[in-house]
């Protein structure tokens, strides 16, 4: 898991050169300009940060277990406003982890992640339930809604924490499995008081599309995300048995 994990993040490192985030050093001292930035600055945590599935919307089943690796990179919308937050220019965001999912009864399944932001001491605990509305079959689609959540730790001055909800549907043709979804993300990024800066509540649509390719049991998941203004380029790599 370590090889598949660290192959993953070397694929998304062909991406445009990046500050990953800081150790969240408030520099600007409060006011109104300094919340301004923080505000924009949430917008790109939400995005970087909110839970990744990477999954179409097919039920996994009841023995159905699912292990894999992704990263994701997401370019800033207002690389000034970090600087003027924090005195670092930040481009996009990275984030590595591994994802592991469930089948249960009744068409529902869990899933759980942890990731970390390279470079940092941040880490990255998710989880998700979803439920296949209808379980597709050879001649019609999956459809499923999900439910995420997603927290950090150790941030400096703040903590981020999302919730999102969405529906999404696929279809099977050999070993290619498309998907598209669309949904809501809710972020909240809470600094401490120390920053002298006020919580941001961040709401913002969503839609994405991806294509999982499977092998026998190896799986491979190109993903397109969008939320709010920021777009997120996610991939998975990992096993289904």
């Amino acid at each position: 898991m370590r090889r598949l994990l660290l192959a993953v993040t070397l694929s998304l490192s062909a991406a445009p050169a990046f500050a990953a985030l800081p150790d969240f050093d408030i520099i600007c001292g409060g006011g109104p300009a300094c919340q301004a930035a923080f505000r924009e600055v949430s917008k790109d945590i939400t995005s970087s940060l909110g839970y990744k599935s990477l999954s179409p919307a097919e039920a996994t089943g009841v023995i159905g277990f699912g292990v894999g690796a992704y990263g994701s990179y997401t370019p800033t919308q207002d690389s000034q406003a970090w600087e003027n937050l924090t005195g670092t220019k930040v481009t996009g965001i990275a984030v590595s982890g591994i994802t592991v999912h469930k089948g249960l009864p009744f068409g529902f399944d869990v899933g759980a992640s942890y990731s970390v932001i390279p470079s940092t001491s941040a880490r990255l605990w998710g989880a998700e339930l979803r439920y296949a509305v209808l379980t597709g079959g050879v001649g019609s689609p999956a459809l499923a809604i999900r439910g995420a959540y997603s927290a950090t730790t150790g941030i400096d001055h703040i903590k981020v924490s999302t919730s999102s909800i969405d529906a999404s549907i696929s279809k099977g043709f050999a070993i290619l499995t498309p998907y598209v979804g669309a949904g809501w993300v809710r972020g909240t990024v809470d600094p401490d008081s120390s920053t002298l800066l006020d919580k941001e509540t961040i709401n913002r649509a969503k839609v994405f599309a991806g294509m999982r390719i499977s092998f026998v049991i190896f799986e491979l998941t190109p993903e397109y995300e969008r939320i709010g203004d920021n777009n997120n380029y996610n991939l998975r790599m990992g096993f289904s048995f």
